[in-house]
């Protein structure tokens, strides 16, 4: 799916734009919650780069920053962020 190719690049970016966090391909992931490796700032860093290149790329607004906490979970995977997105773009 173009969404999850979208995301994976939006990865490497983050990746390779810094040296102190690296988010993991894998879909277990912890973007968000007790256990994960990065940071507020580099969450919201990530979230940011992702919601641009989705609208570059699809044309599609979406605030991940404000909305994925309507999961309601106290940790947030990569999995459940891709879910996220497909249901709502």
């Amino acid at each position: 799916m173009e969404l999850e190719k979208i995301f994976f690049d939006t990865v490497d970016e983050f990746n390779k734009a810094q040296n102190e966090f690296e988010i993991d391909k894998k879909k277990d992931f912890l973007l968000i919650g007790t256990g994960s490796t990065l940071d507020s700032l580099a969450t919201v860093n990530f979230f940011t780069r992702l919601e641009k290149n989705i609208f570059k790329i699809l044309k599609k607004e979406i605030d991940i920053i404000n909305n994925i906490f309507t999961l309601k979970k106290d940790k947030i995977s990569i999995k459940d962020l891709l879910i996220f997105l497909e249901d709502n773009i």
